[in-house]
């Protein structure tokens, strides 16, 4: 069970990606919990994909972020994750996982964020997603 505050707080992240979805390629945006699935279109193939923002032990915690299948919200191998060069988006890695600032996963490899410096914002990690899949996807 989550606290009402963590509650509040990962309603008001979904919120504001939700509102990116006039700028940015997002078809849905969903959020079960401390669980938000931003389903979206690849902006160079158009494919869809939906990334996952796991938010358990949010703010203190950044939030541990991956792809899922759009349908299913399941990992369901490199096929949900697309391809950009292995800079920010790690498929052959074992596990995969999104290597940018404010990721858990990217903070787990190279040392704790910084106050001030890190955000764990929602809607800017997806920003720094797409923006990654634009250069290199």
């Amino acid at each position: 069970m989550i606290d009402a505050a963590t509650d509040a707080l990962v309603a008001e992240q979904a919120d504001r990606v939700r509102s990116l979805a006039d700028m940015l390629p997002i078809s849905a945006v969903r959020r079960t919990g401390t669980t938000v699935i931003v389903v979206f279109a690849h902006p160079r193939s158009g494919k869809a994909y939906a990334v996952r923002f796991r938010c358990d032990g949010y703010p203190l915690q950044p939030p541990s972020v991956d792809f899922v299948d759009p349908l299913t919200e399941r990992d369901g191998g490199p096929d949900v994750w697309p391809a950009e060069g292995e800079q920010a988006i790690k498929t052959t890695s074992s596990p995969r996982f999104v290597c940018l600032p404010g990721v858990r996963e990217y903070h787990e490899r190279h040392g704790p964020a910084v106050a001030g410096v890190h955000t764990f914002s929602l809607a800017k990690i997806f920003h720094e997603l797409i923006q990654a899949l634009e250069a290199r996807g």
